[in-house]
């Protein structure tokens, strides 16, 4: 039986707090889930975002995001006072202003942490949590006290992180570890408690595991030995993808690359803590850049004038370089069942990477954009585990995708030739903007595909202007949010 689900970010919720989050509004748009007949809901990464406010780019692996919470279930719980509450409204409008969000937010934090540890001990939940959460209240400190230049650049005494380092800045900052941590403790509680009424409905979720970390992260500056740099700390080498008819300069992500053969030696431990924190919360997990698992596109530094690697301006020069993906996804179905993974095998396939997928398993996915490139699709022959998107965070909205298409590009033709084709059961209206998110939906069911996904943007039927994200832009992406909720 066809199951189906929407993709939306929990950042692209309406609020009256500038940004969306675990609150009401989130359960609210669950329980349209369910009346609608949706089976799950896909979100994008919740760790603490990075530079550019991307959920691919995290400064911590582990952290959850501090800007989802909720000042209503806070001021709920007796954390924040109404003065408070209202202190932290913005104006509704369908854009993120993550700035004031952050500005307002930090402010609301300092109160509803310090009413949280009138019954609760910080060092109870940092030391449950010490692996990650040590060096990530180490790390926040100290770019605080850096002015958020990147950690290469600290002092070489605050380069290395180490228990005595944690201990040392503690007692510098006392108050700041002491929020930053019962602000954690916060979303943990408010996660804990919209996973369960999403378990009340029925409601399945899905999220996000992001490949690589920012360079300017706390897993990278705490364990160095995991990533491709040298003495310094520089990047030896950069993440990316190779030109292709999207990108004809490929994308440069500028992430530091896994030495994976030391990873291999700690048993993927980085990865396998990730993993079980994820799914601690998710129900099933997409493997980000399924690709890079297998073989990775190593991009070349540039040298500068003392010959030390910098970066390049593009990602055209580079390689392909093999992974271990034979050990880590033995050593990951020891552990989790494959029934909690989607491949994101979006991208260059070689025959590598499909035998892999196929070989353990992994239910990869379609994007129905994609599929009217090459010819008309039959998309009833399409593989029953496949997960079909209609499109994902990266693509053009439906709407935006049809506008920007010449009546002579391939996709067009072949879109009209495949609504001749079945005029009296997908296609029952003349194709348009106005309609082609309908009608992609029409061929996204009638597919044999036994999940189907839909950008909450293609349901409302929104142009480019409700995008979410430019692959290979670092800036303006991320913001799009509704406005309110209109069922």
């Amino acid at each position: 039986m066809r199951k189906t689900g929407i993709l939306l970010h929990i950042s692209s919720l309406p609020s009256d707090f500038g940004i969306g989050d675990f609150g009401p509004e989130a359960v609210r748009f669950a329980e349209y889930l369910k009346a609608e007949g949706y089976t799950y809901w896909q979100i994008l990464p919740i760790n603490h975002c990075g530079y550019g406010n991307s959920p691919y780019n995290p400064l911590s692996a582990f952290a959850l995001n501090p800007y989802f919470i909720s000042p209503e279930l806070l001021y709920k719980q007796g954390y924040i006072n109404q003065l408070m509450l209202e202190a932290v409204k913005i104006p509704r409008s369908n854009v993120t202003r993550y700035e004031q969000v952050s500005t307002l937010k930090d402010k609301m934090l300092a109160q509803a942490t310090a009413n949280w540890m009138l019954a609760n001990r910080t060092d109870d939940y940092i030391e449950e949590n010490a692996p990650f959460l040590k060096p990530y209240l180490t790390f926040l400190s100290l770019s605080k006290l850096y002015d958020d230049t990147c950690w290469y650049n600290w002092n070489e005494e605050h380069r290395h992180y180490s228990e005595k380092l944690y201990q040392k800045v503690r007692l510098m900052n006392s108050s700041y570890f002491n929020l930053r941590a019962a602000t954690q403790a916060m979303l943990e509680e408010q996660l804990s408690w919209f996973k369960e009424r999403l378990q009340e409905l029925g409601i399945i979720l899905i999220g996000d595991l992001p490949l690589y970390l920012a360079y300017d992260s706390a897993e990278v500056w705490a364990h160095p030995e995991y990533f491709d740099l040298d003495e310094q700390g520089r990047r030896l080498h950069f993440a990316g993808v190779p030109p292709d008819a999207f990108a004809e300069k490929g994308q440069l992500w500028g992430n530091p690359l896994y030495r994976w053969d030391v990873l291999k030696q700690d048993g993927f431990r980085l990865f396998m803590e990730r993993i079980k924190q994820a799914l601690g919360y998710l129900d099933i997990l997409r493997l980000d850049h399924f690709i890079g698992y297998v073989n990775f596109w190593q991009v070349e530094p540039e040298l500068d004038a003392n010959g030390k690697p910098v970066l390049p301006k593009d990602a055209i020069k580079g390689s392909w370089v093999r992974a271990l993906p034979e050990d880590f996804f033995s050593a990951l179905l020891q552990r989790f069942s494959i029934e909690c993974f989607i491949a994101e095998d979006l991208g260059i396939l070689n025959d590598d990477v499909c035998r892999i997928r196929e070989q353990y398993g992994f239910p990869g996915m379609i994007v129905l954009q994609f599929c009217f490139e090459e010819g008309v699709p039959d998309v009833k022959k399409y593989p029953p585990e496949r997960w079909l998107y209609t499109g994902t965070h990266d693509n053009q909205t439906l709407r935006g995708w049809f506008e920007s298409l010449s009546p002579n590009s391939p996709s067009y033709k072949h879109l009209r030739e495949y609504c001749a084709l079945h005029q009296f059961t997908d296609c029952q209206a003349h194709l348009n903007a106005e309609n082609i998110h309908l009608i992609m939906r029409n061929i996204a069911l009638s597919s044999s595909c036994q999940q189907v996904i839909f950008p909450y943007q293609d349901i409302l039927g929104l142009g480019d202007e409700a995008r979410m994200n430019i692959p290979g832009t670092a800036l303006g992406n991320w913001q799009w949010r509704l406005e309110n909720l209109n069922f």
